[in-house]
């Protein structure tokens, strides 16, 4: 019981040591100045975000980027002619991080920019594009942007699912062809003889000082290119076959992400 406890204490460090190194690496090649940008355009605070939190953790960040870029990103936001296209494009706006502009002004922007995007042909075209809305229109404006927002919806989920399952079925024969290239190039390797040339030489034995005759045995060239060759092409075929699981495994997930999402619109979508 004690070895079982300890095995599962060194089994636990080890799942935290790699995961350590998988989040340090991954803060060390993050952009902090373009990544804290974004989390000014989401409306937070540094402070607030999970991932900087993190990487705080394992000493792994760069502070002086990471304010340059978030007074950076709260200037882009913070003008009235950005607070107006953001609405046009359906994107929200943080009106507390802009306490140098005027906030009748800036309301009065946004909801001029509301007023473009909130409609029935614009609420097509956004669920056209496959994006994801974000709740900006007022209640009295979104009875005219949800049935076109939701009418381009369904007709993107639609096509998106049809294109999907196109590429499940070819990927189905991608696993098929690779696994069958794996499992040829296995039996073929394993079935190549155990064959050894043998010759006799003389080498010198310098315990004696004299040449004697030995037998000196090696596997055949044809056959050592033979195992090589084979080898290799398992390992490709094996690559590759993981690589298509992945890649099939994503589609699949992606086709259930879709379903789920096609379920759920209303169906009154004129």
């Amino acid at each position: 019981m004690k070895r079982s406890w300890i095995a599962l204490a060194l089994f636990s460090m080890l799942l935290c040591s790699c995961s350590t190194w998988v989040l340090k690496e991954k803060c060390q090649a993050t952009n902090w100045f373009e990544y804290s940008q974004k989390v000014a355009y989401q409306g937070k605070y540094l402070e607030e975000d999970g991932f900087i939190k993190d990487c705080r953790g394992v000493d792994r960040i760069n502070d002086v980027q990471l304010d340059l870029g978030f007074k950076l990103g709260r200037e882009k936001m913070c003008t009235y002619d950005e607070i107006y296209k953001r609405a046009t494009q359906g994107q929200p706006v943080f009106f507390k991080f802009c306490d140098g502009l005027e906030a009748p002004l800036m309301k009065k922007r946004y909801q001029d920019g509301l007023n473009i995007f909130c409609t029935n042909d614009q609420g097509y075209s956004y669920g056209k594009s496959g994006q994801d809305y974000l709740k900006v229109c007022p209640a009295q404006q979104e009875v005219q942007f949800l049935p076109g927002y939701y009418r381009g919806r369904f007709e993107y989920l639609t096509q998106f699912l049809i294109d999907k399952r196109e590429l499940e079925s070819k990927q189905l024969g991608n696993i098929q062809s690779y696994s069958q290239s794996e499992s040829n190039a296995s039996r073929a390797y394993s079935s190549i003889p155990n064959l050894l040339d043998c010759n006799s030489l003389q080498v010198y034995n310098e315990a004696t000082k004299q040449n004697e005759n030995r037998t000196v045995c090696s596997e055949p060239f044809y056959i050592r290119s033979q195992r090589e060759s084979l080898y290799s092409e398992m390992s490709s075929a094996s690559s590759s076959l993981s690589q298509a699981r992945a890649a099939y495994a994503d589609t699949v997930g992606k086709i259930q992400w879709a379903e789920h999402e096609l379920a759920i619109i209303p169906h009154k979508t004129n």
